[in-house]
């Protein structure tokens, strides 16, 4: 039996890769041969209706399961960037897809990084248990060895995403609005939602008024104050909070994307896919899936403003992704 640990996963894109990753599971021959170890918050899909138990988010929790469980194993997939808390006898893959646990230790004593850090120290605490990590991209693999936890030898790069999901029934570009621009992300601080706020209102001071669609929640109160802020000034900017990102995906012409940090960047993926143009921080982690329509200085909100400025007044090239979904290949690793 193989296990896919998959505790530690209930939302955002790891959310999305898993319920991709169980997909293509339970579409596989050897589908009888997986059972699945999954977080109580993860909303668990229909499909999966056998070969799984549910336990509650706890280190504790998993170490009970792993000390009655550990013997019932062949192969074990951990798919939360975190090692098995015990060491096994059978080989071991921990899927490692969040850059901001490697960036942990050099900002440890800053409040939105503290529990980050604890995280970090949990893979560290139980990275000989693991025998390869998979990540996603190279530069991913760069910070993986950089970090010191595993050297470049026993780092397996392997991107894997639904490479259907985003293909059909998006309106052709010459068809959509000229002027709407979309970046729908959760509001933590490498996201860098206040420099893409301050390029809006520096584009409001040059007599632009492009259309921002953005997704921030209430976790993020001085972001909303700056937008409404922003708003009642003349700025275009709607927030949508939550929603599914191909209702703009399809529709609008430009994703930009000012993060300064990503694992794997898959919005560049999705944007690519739906017939968008893409703005986009000029970083390793975008060339490494993508080729973008257009970048900028992340942190310069100059910088940002010119390239929006660009799209609206010439035609940018359509973006090119240079990765591949490679869900296959992990399958095959798992099975061998």
């Amino acid at each position: 039996m193989i296990l896919i640990d998959a505790m530690f996963i209930n939302k955002g894109g790891g959310a999305v890769l898993l319920e991709y990753l169980i997909e293509c599971i339970l579409s596989h021959p050897k589908k009888d041969q997986f059972f699945f170890l999954l977080d109580s918050r993860f909303d668990r899909p229909q499909a999966l209706v056998s070969n799984y138990v549910v336990v509650q988010n706890s280190l504790s929790e998993r170490i009970r399961f792993y000390k009655y469980n550990k013997q019932n194993y062949t192969r074990v997939f951990c798919f939360a960037n975190t090692p098995p808390p015990v060491k096994l006898k059978v080989p071991v893959y921990t899927y490692f897809h969040n850059q901001k646990l490697l960036a942990a230790p050099q900002q440890k004593f800053k409040r939105n990084f503290f529990s980050v850090y604890l995280k970090y120290l949990a893979v560290k605490l139980y990275n000989k248990n693991t025998d390869y990590y998979l990540i996603q991209t190279p530069h991913m693999a760069e910070e993986m060895v950089a970090s010191g936890l595993r050297d470049k030898a026993h780092c397996i790069i392997l991107p894997f995403f639904d490479d259907r999901k985003y293909l059909e029934g998006h309106m052709p570009f010459s068809q959509r609005s000229k002027d709407e621009f979309v970046f729908i992300s959760n509001p933590s601080p490498q996201k860098n939602y206040p420099t893409l706020l301050d390029a809006w209102e520096y584009l409001l001071e040059q007599g632009y008024k492009p259309m921002l669609h953005v997704t921030i929640d209430d976790t993020a109160p001085q972001l909303l104050q700056r937008m409404e802020s922003l708003v009642d000034k003349g700025a275009r900017i709607r927030n949508h909070v939550y929603l599914d990102p191909r209702e703009l995906y399809f529709k609008c012409p430009y994703l930009i994307f000012p993060s300064v940090m990503e694992s794997f960047g898959l919005p560049l993926i999705e944007a690519v896919d739906s017939g968008m143009k893409v703005l986009a921080s000029d970083m390793e982690y975008v060339y490494d899936v993508i080729v973008p329509s257009a970048t900028f200085e992340p942190m310069n909100k100059v910088s940002v403003a010119e390239a929006v400025i660009k799209a609206l007044g010439s035609e940018l090239p359509f973006p090119k992704l240079v990765t591949k979904n490679e869900s296959d290949r992990l399958l095959k690793l798992l099975t061998a």
